[in-house]
């Protein structure tokens, strides 16, 4: 069912960004994917910039009772740039995942200017911002809501450091702590108000 960038069809696009290279992208697309997928009208087609890696993630596998072909998830990478340029184009919806760290949330927020600068403040309504736990003590609470607030209510979502998810391979989604569920239950809530939205 993945399906490389240059065969995308004319659909609403989830595009899922890194602000840098292992910050956990493949993981939230995957872990979208295993959220979209219980949807009425179906999973999402994937998409994934590196050709496999998306697949090794799913925690289920790409296999699928129903496919919804007017719903796209691309895993971007550390394309951020590129995801924004996408905003472009009102059937995109961008996920911009990173670091749960100052750092991360500063690379966020010139992302987020560029966004503005190249489409204006409106499109920031397309976007949420994904902030993955890494080890060490961060205090990035005051951060998190600061870029929250430049992108709508709970669209700043931090998915905590979880030890399940830092294994290669498969995500096991039965060894996720509540608070990534939690989490992972919010990024899909939100995204499909999102969708919503659009009339997807």
């Amino acid at each position: 069912m993945i399906s490389t960038v240059s065969t995308m069809r004319r659909t609403t696009m989830v595009q899922v960004a890194g602000t840098a290279g292992g910050v956990g992208t493949t993981t939230v697309a995957a872990l979208l994917f295993a959220a979209l997928s219980q949807d009425v009208l179906g999973a999402p087609q994937l998409y994934d910039h590196s050709a496999g890696e998306l697949g090794l993630r799913l925690p289920e596998g790409d296999e699928v009772r129903l496919v919804n072909p007017s719903l796209g998830l691309h895993d971007c990478g550390a394309h951020a740039a590129a995801a924004v340029e996408r905003l472009a184009d009102p059937h995109t919806v961008l996920v911009l995942v990173t670091a749960a760290t100052p750092g991360g949330c500063n690379a966020a927020d010139r992302v987020l200017d560029e966004a503005v600068a190249r489409h204006g403040s409106g499109d920031l309504r397309r976007v949420l911002i994904t902030a993955v736990g890494v080890f060490g003590r961060h205090r990035i609470g005051t951060q998190l809501r600061a870029v929250g607030d430049r992108v709508g209510a709970r669209s700043a979502i931090l998915l905590p450091q979880d030890l399940s998810l830092a294994a290669g391979g498969r995500i096991p989604l039965v060894r996720l702590t509540t608070q990534t569920v939690r989490a992972q239950r919010q990024l899909a809530s939100v995204l499909r108000e999102r969708l919503r939205s659009r009339g997807s």
